[in-house]
């Protein structure tokens, strides 16, 4: 953890500084909201990284943990009176199970086999969450679901809830990247050949980062339920795994970072064109949809590391540049040196 904040404790100082005043700053409770749904997002993202970035896996299913850990907390304090503390912890529990259980039916796929597994998975549990009405309500939801008793549970308190969440997920995310486990991870990432025969047991890897990337999914998915109070299937589908796959892959897949970068972005830009549908006529339907896919595909053609990763590539190779300028100013003035002592 030492080395941790060494390396990014500017980063992550500049990162809790914003978290802190963005609700002051906005201090509309519109943007209170989008700044809930924002860290919620990036609870989800976060793991997902874990899996694709690290992992080297393709989750086309991520929504679906959300929706489970949703689900779970919201029957066990609605139907069954318990906490929402009990919940919660519920909600990473149940999640993390089924991604084991996942996991462990899918571990000899990859590529195309593996997205379109987790696809199906994902189909699998929108349509079990409609249609089991006498648990989940079906398609007509949930209501009433109590909200968490978090110094009063008003806006503000959730927001800084949500955030204290994001905030112990990414320290936790950092903190695996920078150990064994992440050299690990990485070495599996760049082929699973080489980290096989360093002895690197790829397959317990990957199922580790694929129930860790669950559990994650399902507590963003218990609090998105108690912080609406209600709840119905339809936010649980392929359309919001492919809006988290878009916020990972625009940030940078390899870093934990980009995930939440890139979920700050989209989450941002989502806002601003429902508020642009209001303004022009006509601009409705799946209009973000169509923008969120242009956006991924100029990623993927013209910056396929992501954003993060190429800015900071960009600054080593400017600062490598001008270490050597400083290099050679400093040669050149001992050769002046000495040719004057002469």
């Amino acid at each position: 953890m030492k080395q941790l904040l060494q390396k990014w404790g500017k980063g992550f100082g500049i990162y809790v500084a914003l978290m802190i005043v963005f609700p002051f700053v906005m201090p509309d409770e519109y943007y209170r909201s989008v700044g809930i749904i924002i860290g919620l997002h990036a609870i989800v993202t976060i793991g997902l990284c874990l899996v694709m970035g690290l992992a080297g896996q393709i989750s086309l299913g991520q929504a679906a943990f959300w929706g489970i850990g949703a689900y779970t907390s919201a029957v066990l304090t609605t139907k069954y009176g318990l906490s929402p503390f009990v919940g919660l912890i519920a909600s990473a529990i149940v999640p993390g199970l089924f991604a084991f259980i996942l996991g462990r039916a899918i571990a000899g796929l990859q590529g195309y086999y593996l997205a379109m597994a987790t696809l199906a998975f994902g189909y699998i549990v929108q349509i079990g969450i409609t249609e089991w009405e006498p648990v989940t309500g079906g398609a007509s939801g949930m209501i009433s679901i109590p909200q968490v008793p978090f110094f009063g549970g008003s806006e503000l308190s959730m927001y800084y809830l949500i955030w204290a969440v994001v905030t112990c997920v990414l320290l936790f995310s950092l903190n695996l990247l920078h150990s064994r486990v992440g050299r690990a991870f990485r070495a599996i990432h760049k082929s699973e050949i080489a980290a096989t025969s360093m002895g690197i047991n790829v397959s317990k890897f990957k199922l580790n980062a694929f129930v860790v990337s669950g559990m994650f999914a399902g507590i963003s998915g218990g609090l998105y339920a108690h912080y609406m109070g209600i709840l119905d299937p339809q936010p649980f589908g392929l359309h919001e795994s492919i809006k988290f796959l878009t916020m990972v892959v625009i940030g940078g897949m390899t870093s934990i970072w980009g995930a939440l970068i890139g979920t700050v972005l989209i989450g941002f830009i989502s806002e601003g064109l429902i508020l642009l549908s209001e303004v022009i006529p006509g601009l409705q339907g799946d209009v973000d949809t169509i923008v969120f896919g242009g956006i991924l595909v100029l990623i993927v053609m013209f910056m396929p590391e992501g954003l993060v990763p190429r800015i900071r590539s960009v600054y080593e190779k400017a600062q490598a540049k001008k270490a050597k300028e400083a290099a050679v100013k400093a040669q050149s003035g001992e050769r002046v040196e000495r040719k004057a002592a002469t």
